[in-house]
This record gives structure tokens, C-alpha cells and sequence, in this order.
């Protein structure tokens, strides 16, 4: 389990965060690190009464290579952008059908406190996503990776578009991430985004 903290920038479209990525500002920080770009579908799961949302829990599965990246997610907060939120993750050499597949230990347990072991894993929303990332070395020693998320997020038969940038902490104190991220807005087409993506798919669904 570790605590997750980033601010989180909505954009309108894919050129604005071309944009981003073009500023001179963010080439200065960046140095030498390069761009690393991916693409990834993850799911998000839950059983069939909806038992992990109704505690604000996100349950997450992607397929890496052969590997299984399962994520839970905690309500955590976002005010002004800055998201702040317990995660748990485990690795696994085969999907969860049922919640007694996951792999012992911390995400395992904290699951089950909460489900039947034998709940079936039903699908609630997905994120299709094109990620592009960058490392920044920021002021006071303080690292962050940018990520220019580009994709769709589905849920009810329902779909939307998504273009946001966040900015994790990696490294030292988080302030010069905050003032980094003011920046940003400031000269571009950028806001502090009001909802995850996780949530926006949960807003499809017509959940408050």
C-alpha cells in the first residue's frame, strides 16, 4: 500500500497536450530523459451487488506482456487538481474470475473484508488510454514523471473522450509539482480536473 500523490490537468484536446509537451519549459526540466510511449486497456471490476464502489473503491485489471496488474484503488480526495488516495497492487500470472484468485497479501486482504471470497468479478468501465511520459526534474530536488493521457473511458454503453495530464511525485517535496502545475495552466489550454477517470466512468453509469 502506498499513498498516491499527483495533480491531475484536464485538456480539451490531443493538440493541447502536444502543446505541452512542445513547451520549452517542460524540454528545460526534462533534460536528457525521453519520452516513453504506450498504449493500455485496463477494467475496472467490481461484484455484482457493487459492493467495492459502494465503499468509494476502485478495482482495477490490466494485462502487461503476460503478467496480470491488479490495482485497488481508495476514495482518497481531489481538490483543485491534487489527488491524494491510498493504492494497493499486485501482480499475477492470470486474471481474477473470482475474488478468491487474487494473490495473497495486503490488496488480497483488504478485498476480502470487504467481499465474499467466491463473488464472481463483473465488469463495470473501462479506459482505453495512449500514454506518453516524460521525467522531470523539478526544483528543491524534486522528481516527477508527466503523463499526456489520450483516450476513451466506457461504461453503460456509454463513452466519452479523455485528455489529461498529471504530474506524480517520484522524489522529494511535492510544493514544486504544485507550482509546476500552475505554470502549465497558465500557458496553456489546461484545468484542475474535477474527477478521475475512474469516477468519470461511474458518472456514465448515472452513480453519484
Amino acid at each position: 500500500m502506498h499513498l498516491e500523490e499527483e495533480v491531475k490537468l484536464t485538456a480539451p484536446d490531443r493538440s493541447a497536450l502536444d502543446a505541452v509537451l512542445q513547451d520549452p519549459g517542460v524540454l528545460a526540466v526534462a533534460g536528457r530523459h525521453s519520452v516513453q510511449d504506450r498504449s493500455f486497456l485496463a477494467t475496472y471490476y467490481d461484484t455484482p451487488e457493487k459492493e467495492l464502489l459502494r465503499r468509494k473503491l476502485g478495482f482495477r485489471m490490466r494485462q502487461v506482456g503476460d503478467q496480470w496488474w491488479i490495482g485497488l484503488k481508495g476514495s482518497g480526495s481531489l481538490v483543485a487538481g491534487v489527488s491524494r488516495h491510498l493504492e494497493w497492487e499486485v501482480r499475477s500470472t492470470k486474471p481474477v474470475v473470482r475474488f478468491w484468485d487474487l494473490p495473497p497479501g495486503p490488496l488480497r486482504d483488504q478485498v476480502l473484508s470487504i467481499v465474499r471470497a467466491d463473488s464472481p468479478v463483473t465488469p463495470l468501465l473501462t479506459t482505453d488510454i495512449h500514454r506518453r511520459t516524460l521525467e522531470l526534474d523539478l526544483a528543491e530536488g524534486c522528481r516527477a514523471e508527466m503523463a499526456l493521457d489520450a483516450g476513451i473511458i466506457r461504461a453503460g454503453g456509454k463513452k466519452i473522450p479523455l485528455f489529461e495530464v498529471e504530474l506524480e511525485s517520484l522524489a522529494g517535496p511535492f510544493a514544486p509539482i504544485l507550482a509546476f502545475a500552475t505554470d502549465l495552466t497558465r500557458r496553456h489550454d489546461l484545468v484542475p480536473a474535477t474527477l478521475t477517470k475512474f469516477h468519470q466512468g461511474v458518472a456514465l453509469l448515472g452513480i453519484n
